[in-house]
C-alpha cells in the first residue's frame, strides 16, 4: 500500500510540474472606437457654476475579440494643439471602463482655464479618445471641437486665502497676510486698513487665482491683480470673506477695553500690528466699590456696528462651559489652568440661553496679582485660536 501511495504522489507531482512549465499567454485584440458621438462638433457649452449639469462626452464602444476589458482615456488640447502635450486628460467614468465621460461645471472651468479661455469669454478645445487593453493602445481617428463659454464667478472655493494691497497693513504680495479659515468657504482677518484697495488670492505662487467684487458686489475670480476698494480709516478692521455668500464684510474695531466686572475699565488697548493689541503697565486693583475682591474681567469692543463683548467660553457661574468639550476652570489661573483658558471668543457667537449676560465669558486675574501691574496682549493671529495673555510685571 505504501508503494502505491508513493507512486501516486510522484505522478501528481509530475503533473503539477508539467503544468507549471506551460506558458500562458493572454490573448488580446480590440477595435479602436469608430467615432465620437457627443457633444456634436462645435457645440457651445455655456458653463453654469450655480445651476449647470454635467456635460457628457460619449463615443462608440470598442469591440474586444476575446472578451477582455477595454479601458478609455480622454485627451483635451487647445484648438491648434496636436495632443503631444494635452492640456487636460482623464480616464472615463467607472475608472476607465465606460465609453463616456462626465465633466462637472467646475471641471469644465479647469479645462477652460487650461485652454486660456478668459473670464466671461468664449473659446474652443478639441478632444479625442484612446482605448487600451493589455498594454496595446488604439485611438479614434476623429477629433472633435467643443466651444466653451466661461462665466464670471467662483469656479472653486479656495482652501486658503491671502490679502495685501496699497493702504493695507501688508502692501505687497511678498508681505501678504494669510486669513484664518473659520469654516468651509469663510475667511477672517484683523488688520489695519486705510482708504485703499485690497487684493485677494488663493496662493502666493505664479499660478494663483485672484478674487474681487464685481459691480453687483459679488465675489468673482479676476485674471489681474486689480483689487477691491475699501473705505478704511487707518484703524483695525475685521475683514470676513464669505465664498458661500460671495461677500466681503468689513467691521471697524474702534476701541477695545479690558473691563473688570462688571464695568470698571482697567485700560484701553493699542493696536501694535500683526493682528495684536496691547495694554501696558496697567494696575490690577481687586477691590470694587462694594468692598470685597472682584478679579473677573472680559473685553468690551466698540465697532462701527455697535458694541461686542469678547471673553472666555465659561458660563455665568464659571463652573461650566458654553462650548462643548471645554473644561471649566473657575479659580484664578496659577499655571494649572487649561491651555484653552485664555482663548478669546466673540460672545455673540456662543449660545448661552438662560444665563445672566452680565457675567458670561469671564476670566480671572492671575493668582497673587492683586495690586500689582501687568501687560496684556490680545493676539488675533490667523494661526491657531484667538487668545490673550496677562503678564504680571511687579
Amino acid at each position: 500500500m505504501k508503494k502505491i501511495y508513493t507512486r501516486l504522489f510522484s505522478l501528481i507531482a509530475i503533473l503539477i510540474l508539467g503544468s507549471c512549465t506551460e506558458k500562458y499567454e493572454l490573448e488580446t485584440g480590440f477595435d479602436a472606437p469608430e467615432s465620437l458621438i457627443n457633444p456634436v462638433a462645435n457645440q457651445l457649452v455655456e458653463i453654469d457654476l450655480e445651476n449647470g449639469t454635467p456635460t457628457v462626452f460619449e463615443w462608440t464602444k470598442s469591440e474586444s475579440y476575446y472578451g477582455g476589458v477595454v479601458l478609455y482615456e480622454v485627451l483635451f488640447d487647445k484648438e491648434n494643439g496636436d495632443f503631444s502635450n494635452p492640456i487636460y486628460k482623464t480616464v472615463s467614468n467607472a475608472g476607465g471602463g465606460d465609453n463616456w465621460l462626465s465633466l462637472t461645471p467646475k471641471q469644465l472651468i479647469i479645462l477652460a482655464k487650461s485652454a486660456n479661455i478668459g473670464i466671461d469669454s468664449e473659446g474652443a478645445v478639441k478632444w479625442k479618445v484612446i482605448a487600451s487593453q493589455g498594454g496595446e493602445k488604439k485611438e479614434t481617428q476623429e477629433t472633435r471641437i467643443i466651444k466653451l463659454k466661461r462665466p464670471s464667478g467662483i469656479a472653486e472655493i479656495p482652501g486658503e486665502l491671502f490679502i495685501y494691497g496699497q493702504g493695507f497693513e501688508a502692501q505687497t504680495i511678498n508681505a501678504a497676510m494669510k486669513f484664518k479659515k473659520t469654516e468651509d468657504g469663510v475667511f477672517e482677518i484683523f488688520a489695519s486698513v486705510a482708504n485703499s484697495e485690497i487684493i485677494l488670492c488663493n496662493s502666493l505662487s505664479d499660478s494663483k487665482v485672484n478674487y474681487k467684487l464685481n459691480n453687483d458686489n459679488k465675489l468673482i475670480e479676476s485674471e489681474t491683480e486689480s483689487g477691491t476698494p475699501i473705505n478704511g480709516t487707518g484703524k483695525v478692521y475685521r475683514i470676513v470673506v464669505d465664498f458661500n455668500l460671495l461677500t466681503i464684510k468689513t467691521t471697524e474695531i474702534q476701541s477695545i477695553q479690558m473691563i473688570r466686572t462688571w464695568q470698571y475699565n482697567l485700560g484701553d488697548f493699542t493696536y501694535i500690528g500683526n493682528h495684536k493689541f496691547e495694554l501696558k503697565n496697567i494696575a490690577l486693583p481687586f477691590y470694587h466699590d462694594w468692598g470685597y475682591p472682584e478679579e473677573r474681567y472680559r473685553f468690551w469692543v466698540a465697532t462701527n456696528a455697535g458694541r461686542e463683548i469678547w471673553g472666555s467660553y465659561h458660563n455665568d457661574q464659571m463652573n461650566g462651559s458654553n462650548i462643548p468639550g471645554m473644561p471649566a476652570f473657575g479659580t484664578q489661573p496659577d499655571g494649572t489652568q487649561p491651555a484653552q483658558y485664555y482663548n478669546v471668543y466673540n460672545l455673540a457667537d456662543i449660545p448661552s440661553a438662560g444665563q445672566s449676560q452680565d457675567w458670561i465669558g469671564m476670566y480671572k486675574l492671575p493668582k497673587d496679582s492683586e495690586n500689582k501691574r501687568a501687560n496684556v496682549v490680545i493676539d488675533l493671529s490667523p494661526t491657531g485660536s484667538y487668545k490673550h495673555s496677562v503678564t504680571v510685571i511687579n
